[in-house]
């Protein structure tokens, strides 16, 4: 029952010890809120597309890929493990050795994967191999510009070369 005396002869300092132990604490929460927020807004948020441009005298194509930046604030990227698969053979692009800086604008960086020729493209139609498509398989690396929040994904496109124009198919199922 000591404690209580003292307790209560020191009221004012037990109520303020109190208070404060409670403003640490909201601090504390507010604090943790704040910096997910912050995380949330200012990670990368990029996404690949593959573009085919039809060789204008015959079949086949070039292929590239175009990282497009959805989110609000710049990022940079690096391609890695780029490699195309044509019927049973793969052919492969070197990394990109520096990190390229994406802006949100919609500043398209391109960046060359290859091509697929007539022969590649013929034998896939007519069935000559025995894994009979195409396939662009890469690994996007991202992270903020303050080098925080750093991710790797993998990404697998089928291009399918049957029709008249050649078309890439994001295929998620087929990822390594």
């Amino acid at each position: 029952m000591d404690w209580l005396q003292t307790f209560s002869d020191h009221y004012a300092n037990g109520i303020t010890a109190v208070a404060a132990l409670a403003a640490l604490g909201l601090a504390a929460a507010t604090l943790w809120y704040l910096q997910r927020e912050y995380a949330s807004k200012h990670r990368p948020y990029v996404f690949p597309a593959v573009l085919l441009e039809p060789f204008p005298n015959g079949l086949g194509c070039v292929v590239g890929i175009a990282p497009q930046n959805v989110g609000s604030h710049p990022c940079l990227i690096k391609l890695g493990s780029i490699r195309l698969h044509v019927g049973d053979e793969t052919y492969e692009t070197p990394d990109t050795k520096d990190w390229i800086l994406l802006g949100s604008q919609g500043v398209l960086v391109q960046m060359p994967a290859r091509h697929v020729n007539e022969t590649g493209t013929t034998k896939v139609r007519e069935g000559r191999y025995r894994k009979n498509r195409v396939e662009l398989a890469f690994v996007l690396h991202t992270t903020s510009v303050e080098r925080t929040f750093p991710e790797s994904k993998s990404f697998v496109f089928e291009i399918d070369v049957s029709g008249a124009r050649p078309q890439a198919l994001f295929r998620p199922e087929w990822g390594t």
